[in-house]
């Protein structure tokens, strides 16, 4: 574990207008979205058993998640979406196969979601349904960003490339993965909420067509499009006033309401981490040490201590965590100089924040500005 990073900037220094932003709407890390547990294993067990009939062990699948067998059948269990990506991580070392986000999401029907498949299900047109699915989509999934559009021709789905998944420890073959299993589970509760003769235009791929390009073919049963500028699936506009199959607004109200009401659930049943990253980014530019935090949250420093390794993480961690989003969003930003981002971050010099970097993401500030 790393030791405790504290800023060294001179009291004096004020960053730029263009750090004066919140790190997100919600004063989130991605890290910290993932590591949450806010889900039934449902989707996970779905996950292992589609992995194990692929030829894959379920406890070389489940090593790291801190999950047993007997616990993916308890509805009262809750999970996190880090545990998802570790067992698809782990696939992805077992080396079964460059098509297994494509057979997960096939398998994530709208059963899967709880409320929010009923919602979708019972919704009176898929415009609705859409809109549904994208107001409560934390409800359903921590790891990928989404958004729908609609223009005179098409409505699509598409992941944006700034809203992608960042991995504790990259590997673009797991992002692969993710967005297959991403874009065929859409398809897949789309078909569930209109009908089987819902099928997309055409489905766009980021990257190269891959080895399984004829089962992506045969899954979607449209026209593919690779190396495109973001991951999409394209639907005809004409269809977003079709009612669904199930179609019932008065039933789809109650789920709407239901799911509402889960999702302040959320809001406020976060546990202390979300509280300790909330201290961490209140001020830009300054990143109190574990004793103020400790204060602040009314606890002693070896309580919140105690209480984070609970959660799975430490003080240090979420540090860096923080910073290493807020460094992320800063170089896109192309007027700031890697000075100012390495003071802001709390950097003595500019060579510390290049090594620190280095150490979170692989490639240095250089290289992740010119991607």
């Amino acid at each position: 574990m790393m030791p405790l990073l504290v800023s060294t900037m001179p009291a004096s220094y004020l960053p730029p207008p263009e750090m004066l932003r919140p790190l997100s709407a919600s004063g989130e890390t991605r890290a910290v979205v993932l590591r949450e547990k806010r889900y039934p294993p449902l989707r996970i067990a779905i996950a292992v058993q589609t992995l194990v009939e692929a030829g894959a062990d379920a406890s070389a699948l489940l090593a790291g998640t801190g999950l047993t067998e007997p616990e993916l059948a308890d509805p009262d269990k809750r999970v996190s979406s880090l545990q998802m990506l570790t067992v698809l991580g782990n696939a992805v070392r077992l080396s079964i196969g460059s098509d297994i986000g494509l057979r997960v999401g096939l398998r994530m029907h709208a059963s899967c979601y709880g409320m929010l498949g009923y919602a979708l299900l019972c919704s009176p047109t898929m415009r609705k349904a859409f809109d549904t699915g994208l107001r409560y989509y934390r409800l359903g999934s921590g790891m990928l960003d989404a958004e729908w559009v609609a223009s005179a021709d098409i409505a699509l789905w598409r992941v944006p490339t700034v809203g992608r998944l960042e991995l504790p420890d990259p590997d673009p073959r797991l992002l692969r993965v993710v967005l297959d299993m991403t874009l065929s589970a859409w398809a897949t509760i789309f078909k569930d909420v209109m009908g089987p003769w819902c099928v997309p235009l055409r489905v766009r791929f980021t990257g190269p067509p891959p080895a399984h390009v004829d089962a992506l073919a045969r899954a979607f049963g449209c026209p593919l499009e690779f190396n495109q500028p973001d991951d999409e699936l394209h639907y005809p506009a004409a269809w977003l006033e079709r009612p669904p199959q199930l179609a019932n607004p008065i039933t789809a109200a109650q789920a709407s309401n239901e799911c509402a009401r889960l999702l302040d659930e959320l809001k406020w049943e976060s546990g202390v981490t979300r509280r300790v990253v909330h201290e961490l980014t209140c001020i830009p530019g300054r990143f109190p040490e574990i004793e103020a935090v400790a204060s602040t949250l009314c606890m002693t420093s070896r309580t919140l201590r105690r209480k984070l390794d609970a959660e799975g993480t430490s003080y240090s961690q979420l540090l860096d965590e923080v910073r290493r989003a807020l460094a992320q969003d800063y170089l896109r930003t192309p007027t700031l100089g890697i000075d100012d981002i390495a003071a802001a971050l709390g950097f003595g010099d500019a060579a510390s924040f290049r090594r620190a970097y280095k150490r979170w993401t692989g490639r240095s500030p250089g290289e992740a500005r010119t991607s």
